[in-house]
């Protein structure tokens, strides 16, 4: 079963959270993806659009959304990469700009994953807001998911949470 997780409060600054989600044992050039911005300067995209708009003192700097494939899926990256691309632009509310890194490389290949980095500031200066259900959303990832024949994600597959540094859970992802 595939799973979505939307994590309200992640402890990781951006500058931290784009190491951790481009770590070369985890994903490499071919699992990375942007929208809105150039993947191998996302940080200093998100960050840019942040100043600009006089936001660089958030509490919270991004979003993260987190999309894992069913256990035991194998499909190559390159189809990997289109279908987490076409999630992150599902997630999107408003202009927003995201990096996407798909987890590929570790060992255990049966949890391929990806993590999405959603700017809290728009393109256009406004402030994210989860204007949908978590249901809303998983609905139209399902969409997507039944395009490639891959199994929808169930009701109790999709949640937002609170993730803490330690978080057995929060540190497995």
């Amino acid at each position: 079963m595939s799973i979505l997780k939307f994590e309200n409060r992640t402890p990781r600054n951006l500058q931290q959270m784009y190491k951790y989600l481009y770590d070369p044992q985890k994903t490499n050039i071919y699992g990375i993806f942007g929208i809105g911005l150039n993947p191998l300067k996302a940080i200093k995209d998100m960050e840019f659009m942040q100043n600009i708009y006089g936001e660089h003192r958030l509490a919270h700097e991004y979003i993260q959304v987190i999309f894992t494939f069913d256990k035991g899926l194998l499909l190559d990256i390159f189809t990997a990469r289109v279908i987490c691309k076409r999630i992150g632009e599902v997630l999107i509310t408003g202009k927003r700009q995201v990096f996407g890194a798909i987890h590929y490389l570790n060992k255990d290949a049966y949890k391929m994953h990806c993590h999405y980095i959603i700017n809290y500031v728009g393109t256009d200066g406004t402030l994210y807001r989860q204007n949908y259900s978590v249901y809303y959303y998983r609905d139209l990832v399902n969409e997507i998911l039944q395009e490639y024949g891959l199994n929808p994600i169930q009701k109790l597959q999709c949640s937002s949470s609170n993730y803490y540094e330690g978080s057995e859970e929060y540190e497995e992802m």
